[in-house]
Order: structure tokens, then C-alpha cells, then sequence
């Protein structure tokens, strides 16, 4: 008799399982679409400073990119062509640049820039996650990890109701500091790259942030302005 009780309650378990079925996980993929005629159009300033030799370059332009095709790759892989152009303002017509890949291999979104591939997200997404996005290149190693994730965000009157910020470097002193963070939005993809890297800089005065005592160092900032 226990052992009929006991086989019932495992036919019972059984039906249970079968009724709650695991929820499918969301991979949010959508941080990095891959769509054929994405667009997203970006304000650029380019800040280069060295007093040594007496050079405070700061160079303005738009860029533009575009998903304009897929493709296979060489590893057998779909990887999609990101066309990649600049102009210097509105009033001009828009110059082809180079052009990039996009793809998303075993979970991870890779970018291939310059022939330098990188691991830009790791799927799914996990605050705090640390992986080496120059796994497929020849640099030196570098962790990127995610601070946050899922978070709203304005950005030249642009709303975005859901973004990723990925850091992939930080380090900082009183006299340099090296920066580089990305954020991506769901559905557009790219929306603000930031590259400080300030070789050296003044000491003195120590209250004020680094930003602003350079003596030698490079400052990029990518924002976007509009999306298709």
C-alpha cells in the first residue's frame, strides 16, 4: 500500500512538470540588431592635446552607419556589412568612410573594426559580467563587464527605454586616466561611444576633475542624434 501512495505521488509530480514548463530565456538580442537598412546617425567630437608642443585639436563631424547587407564569412558564419560613412555637417553629402561587420556568433555579439574583431555583449546580458572582448584579436587582454542593463536614458531628445552600458576599460590617477565605455539601446543598437585617454595631466589643481588639467591626451565622443 505505501508503495502504491508512493508511486502515485510521482505520477502526480510528473503531471506537474509537464503543465509548468520552463520559461524560455530572453537572450536580448535586441541590444544588438542585425536588420538590413538600420541606420543611426551620429554627433562626433574628436579632442587631441599635447601643450608640449603647443596642439589643442578639436575636430567635429557626423558619422553615419548603416546595415547594408549579409553575408557569409569566411568561417562559415552570417555576418551582416556595416557601411560606415562622414560628413562634416549637415550641409554636405555624406563620404563612405569603411566599412565594418556585425555578428552573432554563439552568443556573443562580435564586431570586426579595422580587421580587429571584438566581443562587444555577451548573450544574455548580466550586470556585472566580466568577459575578454579581445578574445579574437591579438591585443592585450581586456575585460569588459556590464554595469547596467535595462535602464532609461535621453539623449539629445532621443528616449530610450532600454539601454546597456558596457565598460570595457577604467583606470584612473591623479595625473592620467583611461576610459572607454559603449551603450546600446534595444532595437537601435549603438547609441554613445566615450574614449578618454589622457596620457598625463597637470597635478595642480587636484580639486578639479582630470577632464580639465590635460597636458597630453586624446578625448572621443560618439552620441547618436537620430534612427530609423
Amino acid at each position: 500500500m505505501r508503495l502504491q501512495y508512493v508511486f502515485i505521488l510521482i505520477i502526480l509530480f510528473s503531471a506537474c512538470k509537464k503543465e509548468n514548463p520552463s520559461i524560455p530565456i530572453n537572450y536580448k538580442y535586441s541590444y544588438f540588431p542585425l536588420k538590413q537598412g538600420l541606420q543611426r546617425i551620429y554627433k562626433v567630437v574628436d579632442i587631441t592635446i599635447d601643450t608640449a608642443i603647443n596642439k589643442y585639436d578639436t575636430i567635429n563631424y557626423e558619422l553615419k552607419e548603416v546595415l547594408d547587407s549579409s553575408f557569409i564569412d569566411n568561417s562559415g558564419n552570417i555576418a551582416w556589412r556595416l557601411e560606415r560613412y562622414k560628413r562634416t555637417d549637415s550641409a554636405q553629402q555624406w563620404v563612405i568612410s569603411d566599412v565594418w561587420e556585425n555578428q552573432i556568433i554563439n552568443n556573443q555579439a562580435h564586431s570586426v573594426e579595422e580587421n580587429i574583431r571584438y566581443i562587444k555583449i555577451i548573450f544574455p546580458p548580466k550586470k556585472d559580467e566580466i568577459w575578454n572582448g579581445n578574445a579574437f584579436n591579438t591585443l592585450e587582454a581586456t575585460n569588459y563587464s556590464i554595469s547596467n542593463m535595462d535602464e532609461y536614458i535621453s539623449i539629445n531628445a532621443l528616449i530610450f527605454d532600454s539601454i546597456l552600458t558596457v565598460n570595457q576599460k577604467y583606470e584612473e590617477t591623479l595625473i592620467y586616466k583611461y576610459q572607454t565605455f559603449e551603450q546600446y539601446a534595444t532595437n537601435v543598437g549603438l547609441i554613445n561611444k566615450t574614449v578618454i585617454a589622457i596620457d598625463y595631466a597637470y597635478t595642480y589643481p587636484p580639486n578639479i576633475p582630470i577632464e580639465q588639467r590635460i597636458s597630453r591626451g586624446h578625448l572621443y565622443y560618439q552620441t547618436i542624434i537620430s534612427h530609423n
